[in-house]
């Protein structure tokens, strides 16, 4: 049981860091995944839109925390209490998720690893497993007397990091870790009995500044198919070894003396011979997806003038494109917005393309552009699209032939010399 125990801190203790890191890199993505999640379980009050991102970055916060302690040992009783809580209330969500099919992907690892429903549930349920294990020995577990148990979970935690980060190809799970836990085994060398706390402690610091840092500028690592060097055309298509969707054709028959409706698949309707029988009448044929194929990472990209004319392909064409995105005018910071209109004049001169994007209607992103005194007219593209282009409303995009080249968040406007 002592080796079990070992184990499951060392997997529970892992997957929370990573998976808290992972979002913490991003906590307004996460913030717009729960927002889905309450839309779709009714749960619309304006206090609840309110508090998204404080609660988004919270929650990974308070993961990142939970992940470190189990692996110091620090407050276990405690601390297995939240795991539990918190993995049988997830445990629910996904099931929930999966069975009604309430979202397609569960937002467990943010962007950088889509699960959908029943795969997030499938590995809740084997969380669930090591959580118990943890809850049910919570009072024997303490920080370890024996340095040398502290120094094999750094390299334990560490060599289960490295394939993560890899697969990833970005190292702060790695980092975040290997640091957190060194830190812990270098204070246990002065003060060992405060050791798990201080590091726990530090961890938590540590994961708020990279939370808040993310919600302020960009996050570090962009896991979207807009990511810098992305070009989107090449994103909006399947690459020709893709593998295609399977579809069966089902043909309904209906018995015209006793009523009876009857579904065939292909072969069952050639092994049934029913097209002989003149009591079944052929009633309708549907085609239905057996296994789905590959699907482009980019597909429902369109770009629209307000005299509703489709522009996409000339807008992802362009030389050289300066693009001012605000997912919703109504919420945008007008603050910034003076810095970004120069910003904009200037590109224009030099020869760029400037667009504003926002999902608005004429009216709106007409009384816009006059109280802001904008030098730029905005095309329609769907709000949720302009969410996953930048982390900021509004946001700057630079692009050339269709590859993105730069990105920047509001507080980080660029000067004209930085535009490539």
């Amino acid at each position: 049981m002592n080796y079990l125990l070992k184990i499951s801190r060392l997997l529970v203790g892992n997957l929370f860091i990573f998976s808290g890191i992972v979002k913490a890199n991003d906590p307004l993505g996460f913030s717009y995944k729960l927002d889905e999640y309450f839309v779709e379980f009714g749960m619309t009050w304006s206090w609840l839109h309110d508090i998204l991102v404080p609660l988004a970055t919270f929650l990974v916060v308070i993961e990142i925390v939970l992940g470190v302690a189990v692996l110091v040992g620090y407050r276990m009783k405690e601390v297995s209490w939240s795991l539990l809580l918190m993995i049988v209330f997830f445990t629910f969500l996904t099931g929930a998720s999966a069975i009604f099919e309430i979202v397609r992907s569960c937002g467990c690892f943010g962007d950088a690893i889509p699960l959908t429903p029943w795969d997030s549930f499938v590995k809740d349920l084997i969380l669930l497993f090591f959580i118990l294990i943890i809850f049910i020995k919570r009072n024997s577990i303490q920080p370890f007397e024996d340095k040398k148990m502290d120094a094999l979970f750094l390299v334990i935690s560490s060599l289960i990091m490295v394939p993560l980060s890899i697969m990833l190809d970005w190292w702060a799970p790695f980092t975040f870790t290997f640091g957190i836990l060194a830190i812990g085994l270098v204070l246990k060398q002065f003060m060992a009995n405060k050791a798990a706390m201080l590091s726990t402690l530090v961890s938590l610091v540590a994961s708020i500044t990279f939370s808040v840092y993310a919600i302020e500028h960009l996050p570090f690592a962009d896991f979207r198919p807009y990511a810098i060097n992305k070009n989107l055309p090449e994103q909006m298509t399947l690459p020709p070894n893709a593998k295609a969707p399977i579809y069966e054709n089902i043909l309904t028959y209906k018995n015209t003396k006793t009523g009876e409706v009857k579904d065939f698949t292909g072969i069952e309707y050639n092994n049934s011979r029913v097209w002989e029988d003149k009591d079944w009448e052929w009633q309708n044929t549907e085609s239905k997806l057996i296994e789905a194929g590959d699907e482009a990472k980019i597909t429902d990209l369109t770009i629209i003038t307000h005299d509703d004319e489709d522009i996409t392909d000339l807008v992802l064409a362009e030389e050289n494109s300066l693009w001012i995105v605000c997912y919703d005018l109504s919420l945008s910071n007008e603050s910034n917005l003076k810095q970004i209109n120069d910003l904009a004049v200037k590109a224009k001169k030099k020869g760029m393309t400037v667009h504003g994007f926002s999902s608005a209607g004429r009216e709106q992103k007409d009384a816009f552009i006059k109280k802001n005194k904008l030098d730029f007219d905005f095309l329609i593209t769907d709000g949720i699209v302009l969410k996953t282009m930048v982390r900021s409303n509004p946001g700057i995009m630079q692009l050339k032939n269709g590859t993105v080249v730069g990105k920047w968040h509001e507080n980080d406007i660029p000067t004209l010399e930085e535009l490539k």
